[in-house]
């Protein structure tokens, strides 16, 4: 079943252009794991240092697979030292009701 995966946090003061570098780079491997479906990075308007990333994943085994190598290679590392808080990981099914 397809998942939902929504990752939330915000940044230090002066880290955003260096976090879209930073993600923009890993995104393009995100991109060819099994599974993957999409993933966007969006600034809150409000709050510019808040950051959310959204992603679909074939199944929600898919995604803790690319999760544990994150947590493996220091991306998450890398994201959480440039954070004044967060990240924050959640994962959702995603209901279909066009019907």
């Amino acid at each position: 079943m397809t998942v939902s995966v929504l990752l939330e946090g915000t940044l230090k003061d002066g880290e955003r252009d260096g976090f879209t570098a930073l993600l923009t780079e890993k995104f393009r491997l995100t991109k060819t794991f099994d599974g993957f479906q999409t993933i966007d990075l969006t600034y809150n308007v409000e709050d510019p240092n808040n950051w959310v990333i959204t992603e679909l994943w074939d199944s929600k085994e898919d995604y803790e697979k690319y999760l544990k190598f994150r947590q493996e290679d220091g991306t998450l590392d890398d994201v959480a030292s440039v954070c004044a808080s967060g990240p924050s990981v959640r994962i959702f099914d995603i209901v279909d009701t066009s019907s």
